[in-house]
């Protein structure tokens, strides 16, 4: 395979001791001139290099959310890193236009790469769990209800609550803020991968312009140091026996394909496991490490330790200096012909090239002809385990949700069925995994993931490991997992603390009173800590991935694109297949939102439906949670048949789009690009929406959601819609956020396997303004064969709608 290759457009660079751009080169000349003398051979001088100050924190944005268009409803909610994105944002794009670059907004796609969690993550959970602390640490004081109480409003306060915090605290609402206030209109995301994400962000770019039809990619890093986890090496895989220096920075990095005009513009190039230059034994374990006409400089001496920005800083400083490099060159009259030595050693087999402006084009990187195979799927949906009886829950009348566990969902705290404050929430159904009891809540995901993928595993349980070639793990999950969540939450323990013992002073407690409560809530907090030996895998979404494929050599990283989080997974499954990259992905969509923490931050924004979410019909004011977690093992076609293995589904094409009328609202012009864009892609397979049968919705059971995708269907498949399927698993077992797209694509890959479309449960009756009956689509009532027909390939689409206006559609067909 080829090199996959890039035209860098713009960048916008922001560092807690380098803030603006000019700061960067003016360090990375005097680093350099410190290095003067030292070559590729030599260590780097390092008690020449002038320190960085202290300071580790990004220094606060003289900038304005609202310039950005950003109401003051949601401002509260937003993670302070937000505004620094938006301006590094706006910095590249500005950068590139200046340059006389057009901007392809319609196939601009965006990017966010983090990892550890952001402020408002933490905040909100130290808010819930201070108080849930309280009430189990103070339930034998005759006051305590007068007590919690009066917690409960200075919590509020001190801990600001929102009624968007659920939107606000989500990875790829900063994304999604982004490409909504400048129109870009592709694909929009956020990665983890721990300290690899930056070039797992770089690989996915660079396949989105080489395979997935985006014309420019919009990469944004952001690391900062609101988690505490920052503390522990096991989870920022530094191999130094010491704590680097952390320093929190941002950027964003414009790239645009390159068949496109761009010449002006230097180019990086990703050559597939290139053997890496030995580096001086003094920058092993430094991480990335800059190679400048015969210098080595590591990222991390440099600039500090980023963490997840550290490949991307690496990025951005071999930019530098080869547009340093290119203007002194054409300075002394040798023109644009010269073109110095500038690459960054990302890992062992990972490097990126830098190449000046006016160079041939590399040869590009060959698409892998074919569809992607599904061979294999597990799925622990609700209350069942297996595909068996997933599939039986499906065939069967009624829905899945059931009452609440009082322990595990900590009614005697928050429940209030009227949700008079912030720190209640007001279901008491949904469709929890009914999970054991001594199961602690932040392994629960771990326990689920661990079954679903060893399900879809069994697929290939007879094959050799290196049968299966390369492999990569992608899991679609809340970037800010349970684990992670609570770390935050202990780690403002203090401040909880603090908080306590000034209100007992306002409300002339006396000192007894004071440290007894403030005794009890701390043993309580201390108790719900699981020991760090145990959590390493569960304290980030790709610990997830790493954990469920143990010591095989894999790829791993976990995604969040809010409740089209897995559609937006498969993607980029299909994506590094096509491209050749990996040879097997295990994708996961994993998402246990019954917890109290989630269910307070719905329940403040009115997503909750007050009963039971009824998709589709009269009642329709909200959805009801469901926990979830499925897994496919996905291959190219071809080597799954050479392999022997049997095909259970083929994934033809993804379209993607962002478009909605706010973060909460969507729009039908976004839904119906999606869609669009996802049978062109099959224009010359002839295939467009005649030739589905059955499609999937995203049917979240809101009045404005049920109403704007039943538009788009209408539109899309306007004269195809006569006697068209329609599924809603939702309303069944419930909206499983990140885990939904994993649902609806196991329930139909089922459906195709024993050949019958199962009945939909409906809470309620059709909303007779949908006009389903008018537009020919079948709801469903009934189930409905589907049998094998020779003259007629059985086709399904599914819908995947997030917040934000993140839009997939995808297009699959029968093996």
């Amino acid at each position: 395979m080829n090199a996959s290759a890039a035209h860098l457009l713009g960048m916008g660079l922001r560092h807690a001791n380098l803030p603006a751009t000019q700061d960067w080169l003016d360090r990375l000349a005097a680093v350099r001139s410190a290095c003067t003398g030292s070559g590729a051979d030599h260590a780097l001088p390092l008690h020449n290099l002038p320190p960085l100050p202290a300071e580790q924190r990004l220094p606060v944005s003289a900038g304005d959310l609202g310039q950005f268009g950003i109401p003051p409803i949601y401002r509260a909610s937003i993670h302070r890193i937000q505004i620094h994105l938006l301006e590094l944002a706006q910095e590249a794009l500005q950068q590139a236009e200046r340059a006389g670059v057009k901007l392809e907004r319609e196939h601009c796609d965006v990017i966010l790469v983090t990892a550890l969690g952001l402020n408002r993550s933490h905040e909100n959970e130290a808010r819930a769990a201070a108080l849930r602390w309280a009430a189990a640490g103070w339930r034998d004081h005759p006051d305590a209800r007068a007590l919690l109480e009066l917690w409960r409003q200075d919590l509020e306060q001190g801990f600001t609550a929102s009624s968007h915090d659920k939107v606000g605290e989500m990875a790829s609402a900063l994304a999604a803020r982004v490409a909504a206030h400048f129109q870009l209109r592709g694909r929009v995301l956020a990665l983890e991968a721990r300290a690899e994400g930056g070039r797992a962000a770089l690989a996915a770019a660079l396949n989105c312009l080489s395979h997935g039809g985006s014309r420019q990619v919009l990469i944004l890093g952001a690391q900062t140091l609101d988690s505490p986890l920052h503390e522990r090496p096991d989870l920022t895989d530094t191999s130094t026996p010491e704590l680097p220096t952390w320093r929190e920075s941002a950027c964003a990095l414009l790239l645009g394909d390159v068949s496109a005009a761009h010449a002006g513009q230097m180019m990086l190039q990703l050559p597939p496991a290139t053997p890496v230059c030995p580096r001086p034994a003094a920058t092993v374990a430094a991480g990335p490490v800059v190679h400048i006409e015969g210098q080595v400089l590591p990222v991390q001496t440099v600039l500090g330790y980023g963490h997840a920005m550290q490949d991307l800083q690496a990025l951005a400083l071999a930019a530098l200096a080869q547009a340093q490099a290119q203007a002194q060159a054409q300075t002394a009259g040798a023109g644009a012909s010269r073109s110095p030595a500038v690459h960054a050693e990302l890992g062992p087999q990972a490097r990126l090239v830098l190449q000046a402006a006016g160079q041939p084009l590399p040869e590009q990187a060959g698409s892998e002809t074919g569809p992607v195979a599904v061979v294999g799927c597990g799925s622990a949906f609700g209350d069942t385990r297996g595909n068996a009886e997933f599939w039986a829950a499906l065939s069967q009348p009624g829905h899945r949700f059931r009452p609440l566990d009082p322990a595990r969902h900590h009614c005697d705290p928050f429940l209030d069925p009227q949700a008079r404050h912030s720190l209640a929430y007001y279901i008491e159904q949904a469709s929890h995994a009914g999970l054991e009891p001594a199961l602690h809540p932040h392994a629960a995901s771990m326990h689920l993931a661990r079954s679903v993928a060893s399900e879809a595993w069994s697929a290939v349980a007879g094959l050799a490991p290196e049968r299966l070639g390369r492999l990569q793990v992608i899991c679609a999950s809340n970037l800010t997992t349970p684990a992670l969540r609570s770390a935050g939450a202990q780690a403002l323990l203090p401040r909880v603390l603090e908080r306590l013992d000034a209100l007992g002073r306002l409300q002339g407690w006396n000192e007894a009173l004071r440290q007894s409560l403030a005794h009890a809530l701390h043993n309580q907090a201390q108790a719900e800590r699981l020991p760090s030996a145990e959590d390493q895998g569960l304290a980030t979404a790709s610990g997830l991935g790493r954990a469920v494929v143990g010591d095989l050599p894999a790829q791993v990283l976990a995604l969040e694109a809010a409740c089209a989080s897995s559609m937006a997974a498969l993607d980029l499954a299909g994506l590094a297949l096509r491209a050749g990259q990996v040879d097997t992905v295990l994708v996961l969509g994993v998402e246990l939102p019954v917890n109290s923490s989630d269910l307070l931050l719905c329940a403040a924004q009115r997503m909750l439906a007050p009963g039971l979410m009824a998709s589709f019909g009269i009642d329709a004011s909200g959805f009801t949670p469901g926990d979830g977690a499925g897994a496919v093992l996905l291959m190219r076609k071809p080597q799954a048949e050479a392999l022997g293995l049997p095909v259970l589904a083929q994934l033809l094409a993804f379209g993607a789009s962002t478009d909605s009328k706010s973060m909460i609202a969507p729009n039908q012009a976004g839904q119906t690009q999606a869609m669009r864009r996802a049978f062109a892609a099959l224009t010359t397979q002839g295939i467009g929406p005649s030739a589905l049968q059955y499609v999937e919705t995203h049917g979240t059971g809101t009045l404005i959601g049920d109403q704007v995708e039943t538009a788009s269907l209408a539109e899309v498949y306007a004269g195809a819609t006569q006697g068209l399927a329609l599924g809603a698993l939702k309303s069944k077992f419930g909206h499983c956020f990140a885990a939904a797209g994993m649902a609806s694509l196991i329930k139909t890959v089922l459906a195709l396997a024993h050949e019958r479309m199962p009945a939909n449960h409906f809470e309620r009756p059709l909303k007779p303004e949908l006009e389903w009956p008018r537009l020919g689509l079948d709801p469903l009532f009934t189930e409905r064969p589907w049998p094998r027909n020779p003259q007629q390939r059985r086709r399904a689409g599914i819908n995947a709608f997030g917040t934000g206006g993140i839009n997939y559609h995808l297009v699959l067909e029968e093996a």
